[in-house]
């Protein structure tokens, strides 16, 4: 197993790698030690990329892993999740992370990395008020003085 994490604040994001064999047991305590590292920050979006994840699944688990994603994990993330899975994943342990990601605010899953970015792009960094100055300057008057931009008459 190859599990992860880089918490780059200067880049403002978290970004999780999990690839190879895992099981629960191994997810619970990687996310465990991502909440209890000094370095992190809540308000930093999160990507979680588990394309290369083969998710070994023990039944007496479960529950522990989820219970701590939804009622540990979750309410400790400010920000944006992102969860990157792969296109070919198992139906059921495809619905599994689906179910996981609902219960927790701000996070959605997709099949595409850059899908992924996008959206965290969208809603974490794009500044709104720089977004709405830009507009409001665009509809100044005198940005309509040559007429240019007139009916004809």
């Amino acid at each position: 197993m190859s599990a992860n994490y880089h918490i780059d604040a200067s880049a403002g994001l978290i970004v999780v790698r999990i690839e190879g064999r895992v099981d629960l047991a191994d997810l619970l305590e990687q996310c465990k030690g991502l909440l209890a590292d000094p370095q992190f920050d809540p308000q930093l979006p999160q990507l979680i990329d588990l394309r290369g994840m083969q998710l070994e699944l023990e039944g007496s688990a479960a529950k522990p892993f989820s219970s701590f994603f939804t009622r540990l994990y979750g309410p400790s993330v400010d920000a944006s999740i992102a969860i990157v899975v792969d296109p070919n994943l198992n139906d059921d342990l495809c619905a599994g992370i689906y179910r996981l990601s609902c219960s927790l605010d701000h996070t959605e899953v997709f099949d595409c990395y850059d899908q992924a970015l996008k959206w965290l792009i969208k809603r974490e960094f794009a500044n709104k008020d720089t977004l709405l100055e830009l507009v409001m300057s665009a509809k100044q008057p005198d940005a309509y003085a040559n007429h240019a931009h007139r009916s004809p008459e």
